[in-house]
């Protein structure tokens, strides 16, 4: 087991994983952590949190996982952890509690099926504030990105200007972009409004950046099964987790 000191090193380490190469960035925020064939880092989210993520085969991750890696220096504190899911029976030998399943995926501009838009609703920006209210009130999780770098919601208006769906475009440390806080009203769902807001913000994310990239959970299949059709790739199966303390 050993600690890397560059992004470099990281991106050889994890042999250039997506999530790494598109989340991650050249700011690291704790030394990397190699060793077994797994790479530990630690990880902005969605929500603006961070917390130690594990890549790598089910064995690897767990081999290192069960090495004191939380005694080294910047790590002592740690009590998030994203591992694959194949790799999560390493929880309960680190007495760790399961808090969140999901998949990272990721699509590229030439994997993007564009459709058309429904009928009677055209996509456009929307102020941070209107937007931010109607996750609040749409969204059964209501998860908002606190400080978004390079935010702009999307919005789907109807001709008499409600707005029927919003998302979100942020910019990951990486400079690539994340989707999130995808909404839309209940009563308008089942009109393909999933599919057109999340079109419309992958666009705004292709004019920006090579990739874009999203988490969804794995409790959401409706989600899973939009995002795929779109043309977005699953590239991980995650399982996060809650740590106990390093001294316990």
């Amino acid at each position: 087991m050993h600690t890397l000191s560059t992004y470099a090193e990281l991106l050889a380490a994890c042999g250039q994983d997506p999530v790494v190469a598109h989340e991650v960035g050249p700011q690291l925020l704790a030394p990397p952590i190699s060793g077994d064939g797994a790479v530990i880092f630690r990880r902005e989210s969605q929500l603006g949190t961070t917390g130690a993520m594990a890549l790598g085969s089910r064995a690897a991750v767990q081999a290192l996982l069960l090495r004191p890696w939380r005694s080294t220096p910047g790590w002592e504190r740690e009590r998030s952890l994203t591992l694959p899911r194949a790799a999560q029976e390493a929880l309960t030998a680190l007495g760790g509690r399961a808090a969140g399943e999901w998949d990272w995926m990721m699509v590229r501009p030439g994997d993007l099926r564009a459709r058309a838009l429904p009928a009677g609703v055209e996509p456009g920006p929307i102020d941070r504030d209107a937007a931010r209210a109607f996750v609040a009130e749409h969204h059964s999780a209501r998860w908002i990105t606190p400080r978004p770098v390079a935010e702009t919601w999307i919005a789907l208006r109807e001709k008499d200007g409600q707005v029927v769906a919003v998302g979100l475009a942020s910019a990951t440390p990486s400079g690539d972009t994340r989707l999130s806080s995808i909404t839309v009203d209940a009563a308008y769902r089942g009109r393909g409004l999933g599919w057109a807001v999340t079109q419309a913000l992958t666009e705004v994310g292709f004019a920006r950046s090579a990739a874009v990239v999203l988490g969804v959970e794995r409790s959401n299949p409706a989600g899973q099964g939009l995002y795929a059709a779109i043309g977005f790739r699953r590239v991980h199966e995650f399982v996060s987790a809650i740590l106990p303390s390093a001294m316990s």
